[in-house]
């Protein structure tokens, strides 16, 4: 490196990813909370021989560079850090302007070296890297990082002060519905409830013959205030902002007592407002007849959500926050990536912060196995032509952020500018006991046809799922009356979202319109 290189390099001084210290004869003590911090961060260089004055940087070099590497690999081999986290290729020296410099590049620390930390007291000798420098990590950072660096996801947890019954039966049963519908003839579709969640990981059987949730069960499957108890940060909240100067124009969240507030139920109450108004070109299916309305971008659209699901920290803090702007979705979660951004990015590496979550949603289609969702969405928005998203992560508390920028179709986006309020405001009022809709209700409804409302989007996912479901099966996934649904089925094949195919008996559903995006 030439001397007007390394000038350049720290011309901007000290960074998230570069110190500068001076270390002239030894290694200085503070050298290891940067090792700390940078380990535990997202990595960063270390350049021993570098002077502070004024807060200009200036090269006056080390005076044995060879002792001090042999000092370095003696220690950091010792007993002064938890975790070696650099190679021989990460440490060399450079001749810069007739002066040694010694350059120790230090790695991102693997999930299961972390914390790493300096001294013998993890709480006290744990460090991290902000745009000021090092800090002393909170014990709930730390924690965090133990619990991350276990081979076994905290979501495998027995609760062992629950029972199978204490989780919401009609989430069970309509996840139980759509499991069927999508792998149909499984042996585990004809288990009882029991059985089949300690299958699916949502259960766990104990020596003693009794059967409890897992955390992962009590997340996809429980009720909110059951949720809270156990994880008093959980929080799910899903916000559309149209309209200036209003907070948001429309809101599902776990906390508002109208729904489960689980997981499942909440992907799929948000898996199509979220992809809502997103431009579909005109494109043929593959039966040569329909319009194929399901893009690469809404499917990444739902695998971020869908990932932000999978692999949030729910002991963490601040819950997971979707925000959607018209052209605009930002999808935040509690906990960092366990993997660096370039390999997530890259594709191919995967590795869940819960492996249970994962696998309940992947019955059912949703997540991405191949650990190739950010790399898909990178690719999709590349051919697309649309700005390259953002990853981000943060720290104290830790969370990640992806945010992605759509085209929207215009007549949509504007239809949705108009709606103010929620949805069911300006669509129908259905009554909690028996699903009755008012005439009135029925003609506002008509007036919408850009917008379907919830039982609308259960209906078209559980068609997309199971073509050939029927007007029972579907009484039975929403929860509601078989009139009632069959007023809705009548009411989305007039305003052709769907249509029928064939008779009553032997035919089946098809849909037809971009509002029908698959889950």
């Amino acid at each position: 490196m030439t001397k007007a290189e390394f000038n350049k390099l720290i011309a901007d001084g000290e960074t998230f990813h570069l110190e500068c210290k001076l270390a002239k004869n030894a290694i200085p003590d503070n050298f290891w909370e940067t090792y700390s911090s940078f380990a535990n961060t997202d990595g960063g260089t270390i350049l021993l021989g570098v002077k502070e004055e004024n807060h200009k940087f200036s090269i006056v070099g080390v005076d044995d560079a060879r002792k001090i590497l042999t000092d370095f690999w003696n220690i950091v081999h010792g007993d002064k850090v938890s975790a070696v986290v650099v190679y021989e290729r990460d440490v060399r020296i450079e001749s810069v302007g007739g002066r040694q410099i010694v350059v120790i590049e230090v790695q991102r620390a693997d999930r299961s070296d972390k914390p790493v930390y300096v001294g013998e007291d993890v709480y006290k000798g744990t460090f991290r890297r902000n745009g000021e420098g090092d800090y002393r990590c909170s014990r709930e950072d730390v924690t965090a990082m133990i619990r991350d660096s276990c081979a076994e996801t905290a979501d495998a947890a027995v609760l062992d002060e629950l029972e199978v019954s204490d989780l919401d039966q009609d989430s069970l049963r309509r996840y139980r519905i759509l499991f069927d519908n999508l792998r149909p003839g499984h042996v585990w579709g004809r288990l009882e409830d029991e059985a089949f969640l300690v299958k699916i990981g949502a259960a766990k059987r104990l020596r003693d013959g009794s059967v409890h949730p897992t955390l992962a069960g009590l997340v996809c499957f429980g009720e909110f205030s059951s949720i809270s108890d156990v994880l008093p940060n959980f929080f799910l909240d899903y916000r559309e902002h149209y309209r200036k100067n209003i907070r948001w124009t429309d809101r599902i969240c776990s906390g508002d007592a109208t729904w489960s507030g689980n997981v499942v139920d909440f992907f799929f109450k948000i898996a199509q407002p979220v992809c809502a108004g997103i431009k579909v070109p005109f494109k043929i299916a593959s039966d040569n007849v329909t319009r194929d309305d399901d893009t690469p971008i809404h499917r990444s659209v739902r695998e971020v959500v869908a990932n932000a699901l999978i692999h949030a920290d729910y002991h963490g803090r601040q819950g997971i926050v979707i925000d959607k702007y018209p052209k605009r979705i930002e999808v935040s979660n509690p906990g960092i990536l366990r993997i660096s951004k370039a390999v997530a990015v890259v594709g191919g590496t995967s590795d869940a912060r819960n492996a249970k979550i994962f696998n309940i949603f992947s019955l059912v289609k949703i997540g991405e196995r191949s650990g190739m969702g950010l790399s898909q969405l990178y690719g999709n928005w590349e051919e697309a032509g649309y700005v390259r998203p953002q990853l981000s992560e943060s720290f104290s508390p830790e969370r990640t952020k992806v945010e992605i920028e759509v085209e929207v179709a215009e007549k949509v986006a504007e239809k949705r500018d108009e709606v103010t309020g929620k949805r069911g405001e300006v669509t129908e009022k259905v009554t909690e006991t028996r699903g009755e809709v008012t005439e009135k209700d029925t003609e506002k409804q008509s007036e919408v046809t850009e917008i379907p409302n919830e039982t609308d989007e259960r209906i078209i996912a559980l068609i997309l799922a199971n073509p050939h479901i029927t007007q029972r099966m579907l009484s039975e996934a929403i929860g509601l009356t078989r009139p009632y649904i069959g007023r809705k089925l009548l009411g989305l094949q007039a305003r052709k979202i769907i249509r029928r195919v064939g008779p009553d008996k032997g035919g089946y559903w098809e849909v037809v319109k971009g509002s029908g995006d698959s889950i």
